[in-house]
């Protein structure tokens, strides 16, 4: 360091340093006066040293008096900023409100869910296999804070059978016949790195599945609150690790997905990763007949899919995930949305970004020609992949953030000692 940087950050140090007690007291004193337990303390903005570090002290409001304060939370740090922080209501105070989700079918089902245990709070999404619903559980059964912080998710169906799968050869349409429903496989699948199924519902002919809710959205959610709509080789090699342990579970369980892509894989407020969504998941195991149904998310179907060749949805799964890494690598698919045969026939082999616009490692860029192979045959399995090098690698590199949709606190404005202090050094 230069002379005139540690002149320059001693002149800054002995600004801070001076006595702030008069201003917002001590951490142990804010915990001590709360009359409500303190959960947390911590760098509201991501500094971790020095004295300049912004501290603050979470209070959570106390689910068992109804008189307890609001939930925004405003506090102060070393240099006199205030911080706001922000938690969701309880469940229970929700406010009540008529909640609509488009389908004659399912807007008749939700006054009657409170009657079963389940208290309708808001639509979270809708898709072609059905409706979301954000509820409260409130079972008997059920410990009062988990209803009241713990939202489960609703998924409501039509109650129709599933359109069967279409068989490749003739002698497979007795096969046909038996294949096994959404709820079925999932109630057979319990893994980590999984969407948990809590209950099933039965109801006026129509289906629902209460599933557990992961906080923090879907990885393309993700994806989108990153101004480059990527994340950094690290953070991508966590996800796909969970995600590989989640497909090599279910091939060993005898499923395939059939319709991995980022829409699909929900994040937890851990950083955890979870696959959802097995309305187009198959029982498959070596030596069953193949498969030529098209199903999927564009962009992510494999190119035997698209041109109607039999497949074995296993080595689906594969290219999917390859698109997922590509996805979360790159910030785009790796073909776009390949719609039509003539796209499917088409294709080239992978082009990565130049070392002028994205620099990816050597080892990255093997493993996503390996899982993007057009050959069935010649594309990745999992256990290539789990042995690749760049699945291997290890980095003692901090990364500093928040990979996923968390509630951080935000600056209301500048105290006097940072206007101070920027106005020393020109900032």
């Amino acid at each position: 360091m230069s002379q005139s940087n540690k002149d320059r950050k001693r002149k800054m140090d002995a600004l801070i340093s001076g006595d702030n007690s008069k201003t917002h007291g001590s951490q142990e004193s804010c915990c001590s006066s709360a009359k409500t337990p303190c959960m947390a303390q911590g760098s509201a903005s991501g500094d971790s040293q020095g004295s300049m570090r912004h501290e603050f002290v979470t209070v959570l409001r106390d689910l068992e008096n109804e008189g307890s304060p609001a939930v925004i939370h405003t506090h102060a740090c070393e240099l006199e900023d205030v911080w706001s922080h922000k938690y969701p209501l309880p469940l229970s105070k929700y406010p009540p409100k008529s909640i609509k989700t488009g389908n004659k079918h399912y807007d008749a089902i939700l006054p009657d869910l409170p009657k079963i245990g389940y208290k309708p709070l808001q639509v979270i999404a809708k898709g072609r296999s059905g409706t979301i619903i954000l509820a409260q559980d409130l079972r008997e059964g059920i410990e009062m804070r988990e209803t009241e912080c713990q939202p489960v998710a609703i998924k409501l169906q039509s109650g129709k059978k599933r359109k069967q799968a279409t068989a490749s050869t003739p002698e497979d349409s007795e096969r046909k016949e038996q294949l096994t429903d959404e709820i079925l496989i999932h109630k057979r699948l319990q893994h980590q790195n999984i969407v948990t199924l809590i209950n099933t519902i039965y109801y006026q002919g129509r289906t629902g599945l209460v599933l557990e809710f992961c906080e923090s959205g879907s990885l393309e959610m993700l994806l989108r609150a990153h101004d480059a709509r990527f994340v950094s080789e690290p953070v991508a090699r966590r996800y796909l690790k969970q995600l590989h342990s989640a497909i090599e579970y279910m091939h060993l369980s005898g499923v395939a997905h059939r319709n991995l892509c980022l829409q699909n894989i929900l994040v937890t407020n851990d950083n955890v990763v979870k696959i959802a969504d097995f309305s187009h998941a198959v029982l498959y195991t070596p030596g069953d007949a193949l498969y030529t149904e098209l199903v999927g998310t564009v962009g992510y179907q494999a190119p035997e899919m698209l041109l109607k060749q039999p497949y074995d949805p296993r080595q689906i799964d594969l290219w999917s995930l390859g698109a997922v890494l590509y996805n979360m690598v790159v910030g785009r698919l790796p073909y776009g949305r390949i719609k039509t045969l003539e796209e499917a026939r088409a294709l080239k082999p992978l082009v990565l970004p130049p070392m002028s616009v994205m620099v990816l490692t050597p080892q990255v860029k093997e493993l996503l020609v390996g899982m993007l192979a057009y050959v069935p045959s010649s594309r990745y399995t999992l256990n290539r992949v789990r042995n690749s090098e760049w699945f291997s690698m290890s980095s003692d590199k901090v990364h500093i953030g928040s990979f996923y949709l968390v509630r951080q606190p935000q600056k209301i404005c500048d105290g006097e000692r940072e206007r101070e202090v920027k106005a020393e050094y020109d900032i």
